[in-house]
């Protein structure tokens, strides 16, 4: 653990972090190895959001098909996919690559495994519907993520996949001196493009808005557990002269495979 967390530490300095890869099988290791980061990250965006939120426009493209079948391929801790399943009442497999968040995801009584998005553990065909939400710019290769989901959807089945827009809380980091983002293999351009690739139709659902944080401890809480700019958080300054709308860019992707 000690030899991950320096390699990442690495990152955060002013050079070496630009050679921050977020698809490093060393980053999403080290990053989702548990779930404090991310679980402070996602109770930031509920609280703070204003404007639409990114995964009520995912859940809304899974319901509106009203599957029966449903695969949540990076699960994470599982709250989708109980989601899914309480709310729609489809039958919902679930797999991620972290066994702890295998282990949060089983907790809350979803049928989740151990897998990889680059070689899914099912048959051709057994989906109506796969989830892949903020989860494909952390991969090696998207493109064989994305055929992989391709196959293990029905003729006519549908692909959601959330992504971060290119800009996202760009406002945050020129606030701070620091505009530089790392370029992802799976945002809103590059991810319709591999998409398109190998689904019949691809339609892109935007769910912009923003965080709004009404002062500075908040704020500097928030950029601490980010994954590429953390080390900005003590830029941030003693106090807010007035609440900080930091600019969300999120998209979700409706996919669909020919019927």
């Amino acid at each position: 653990m000690a030899r991950r967390e320096g390699a990442i530490e690495g990152h955060r300095g002013s050079t070496d972090r630009r050679a921050l890869r977020l698809n490093s099988p060393l980053v999403v290791q080290w990053e989702y190895a548990s779930e404090e980061r991310q679980a402070k990250r996602d109770a930031a965006y509920r609280a703070l959001i204003d404007g639409s939120h990114a995964e009520d426009v995912a859940f809304e493209a899974v319901a509106e098909v009203r599957p029966r079948t449903v695969l949540d391929a990076g699960c994470g801790t599982g709250e989708f996919a109980e989601r899914v399943r309480r709310e729609i009442g489809a039958d919902v497999r679930a797999l991620d690559l972290s066994s702890r968040m295998v282990e949060l995801a089983v907790a809350r009584g979803v049928d989740a495994q151990p897998g990889d998005l680059h070689a899914l553990p099912f048959p051709d065909g057994t989906f109506d519907v796969a989830v892949a939400n903020w989860v494909l710019h952390h991969l090696e290769s998207v493109d064989l993520a994305v055929q992989e989901l391709a196959r293990v959807l029905r003729p006519g089945g549908r692909l959601v996949a959330g992504a971060e827009g290119r800009g996202h809380l760009l406002n945050v980091w020129e606030t701070l001196g620091d505009p530089w983002q790392p370029r992802l293999a799976f945002d809103d351009v590059a991810g319709y493009e591999v998409l398109a690739r190998r689904f019949a139709s691809v339609e892109v659902r935007r769910a912009d808005s923003a965080m709004v944080f009404a002062d500075a401890g908040a704020l500097r809480d928030y950029v601490a557990v980010t994954v590429s700019h953390a080390y900005l958080a003590d830029r941030v300054p003693e106090r807010l002269e007035q609440p900080f709308r930091a600019d969300v860019r999120h998209v979700v992707f409706v996919a669909e495979t020919a019927g």
